[in-house]
């Protein structure tokens, strides 16, 4: 598109400049030729004014405040071309274009405005082209995208090779990079463009090479491009959520085995030791409870969530570092307490059980994330009251006792053998009349219901009160 100063540059036309040269890098949009004594109410911005003149006031003091008004219309330049009986460009006038840096030019009245008409129009259509095709390039070269990168951040990165671009997609909130075309290589001078919508993401952008007048309408189909793309990925963490949702409540009504939806889970990046978490969400986090899923922290491995009475549920990989992005996510007054490892015998109720309790014990104690069995770090006393008797057998031998009247199995019993002879692997399994290997695995298998281990002398202590306090109390027989 032309400039003021590549039309003074055109020798056919002859312009010459009077006035407002520090404006001729003003690009011209459109031209316009009036001689009404008010043009800017027939103009727009970025229009070339062309005039014969009769329309100026003759007075100087005048002629600055027609020209002064017509600057505020924000045109490119005027180009007078004078009849013979025009008013004369007075000194006042100039002076007043040089003071708003708006360009004068003078013409020869034999110029035809209709040929000056013609290279600006030639070089507003060509332009447009320019930009139809810049754009044709980019929405190919999208679609091409879109067909050999599977990852945002791949595609990213031949758009960035394409455009001659380095691109990040960044958390607007936290400033997080979300995506990058090559991670590493932030570039210098970096813009920052908001993509909008519910996506809360800005576009960070670094040029390799000089920027072109085409740059900004690229730059804003990207945005429209990335915007959609952001939203459909929203969309599908939306889908994500309930579908984890119904899968925990399902889990929760004992309606599906731990065992078949392992499978499940896997597939959603959550492997490994998997534990379940009662969170009591804060109130200053930059997510609510309801949104924490498009948290850009959670992308990896996002936790199913399951909404419970003002609570979340959840089951999410054994890692110190999912725990602390959802507090970072819900705000720093999140507690979160966390179950034992789920084991596919004990199922999601009993882990979900065990988080409850110690997000319970994580508001008694002040800890934003608790364990738990981390909570008691001193010996337990002996119960004082019927009451304090059946807490302790409910707290220490509940997960047993529930597991023991559900499988059919004798885990409270082996427990109970096994401190009886002191801990003696030989003489309990003797007792039992089971192998050695089956007794290693059903006290696993209690550790793992209960959280505290029943070899080590913390767990013998705790274990011992709870049995005696329930056998004196006839909670527990034996």
């Amino acid at each position: 598109m032309l400039t003021v100063q590549d039309l003074i540059a055109i020798d056919l036309l002859k312009l010459q400049p009077v006035a407002g040269l520090c404006g001729t890098g003003r690009l011209i949009t459109w031209a316009h030729a009036v001689d009404l004594p008010d043009p800017w109410r027939w103009v727009s911005p970025g229009d070339l004014v062309m005039t014969t003149g009769v329309g100026l006031p003759a007075d100087p003091l005048e002629q600055v405040a027609w020209l002064e008004q017509l600057v505020q219309s924000n045109p490119s330049a005027l180009v007078v071309a004078p009849r013979p009986d025009a008013p004369v460009l007075s000194q006042a006038l100039l002076d007043a274009a040089e003071r708003l840096m708006f360009p004068v030019l003078q013409a020869s009245f034999e110029l035809e405005f209709v040929k000056l008409s013609h290279y600006v129009i030639e070089s507003v259509l060509q332009a447009q082209r320019e930009r139809f095709n810049a754009s044709e390039r980019l929405f190919q070269t999208y679609a091409d995208a879109l067909r050999k990168a599977p990852e945002m951040a791949g595609r990213l990165a031949l758009l960035a090779d394409s455009l001659g671009l380095e691109l990040a997609i960044e958390d607007a909130v936290s400033g997080a990079p979300m995506f990058a075309s090559h991670p590493g290589q932030p570039g210098e001078q970096v813009e920052r463009i908001a993509i909008g919508g519910r996506t809360r993401a800005n576009l960070a952008m670094s040029r390799r090479a000089r920027r072109s007048p085409d740059d900004s309408i690229l730059v804003r189909s990207l945005v429209g491009l990335l915007g959609v793309e952001l939203e459909r990925l929203m969309i599908h963490r939306d889908q994500q959520r309930e579908e984890g949702a119904a899968l925990l409540r399902s889990l929760l009504h004992s309606e599906t085995e731990f065992a078949l939806a392992r499978p499940l889970l896997e597939r959603r990046g959550l492997t490994g030791s998997l534990v379940s978490l009662a969170i009591r969400p804060g109130d200053d986090g930059p997510w609510s409870a309801d949104a924490v899923h498009q948290a850009p922290a959670l992308h990896g491995a996002c936790p199913l969530l399951l909404a419970d009475n003002g609570l979340l549920l959840a089951i999410s990989q054994d890692d110190a570092h999912a725990f602390e992005a959802l507090r970072a996510s819900l705000g720093s007054g999140t507690l979160i307490g966390v179950s034992g490892a789920i084991a596919t015998a004990t199922g999601f109720r009993e882990s979900a059980r065990q988080a409850r309790l110690a997000l319970a014990q994580a508001g008694e104690v002040g800890t934003a994330v608790l364990r738990y069995g981390e909570a008691e770090t001193g010996l337990i006393m002996a119960p004082k009251s019927l009451a304090e008797a059946r807490a302790l057998v409910g707290r220490y031998l509940g997960p047993l006792i529930e597991h023991d009247r559900s499988q059919g199995a004798a885990l409270l019993g082996t427990l109970m053998t096994f401190l009886d002879n002191d801990g003696n692997w030989k003489a309990t399994a003797l007792d039992l009349g089971i192998h050695r290997q089956t007794l290693v695995y059903r006290l696993k298998l209690v550790e793992q219901l209960t959280g505290i281990k029943p070899t080590t002398t913390q767990g013998i202590a705790r274990f011992w009160i709870a049995i005696q306090a329930g056998r004196n109390t006839e909670l527990i027989g034996g």
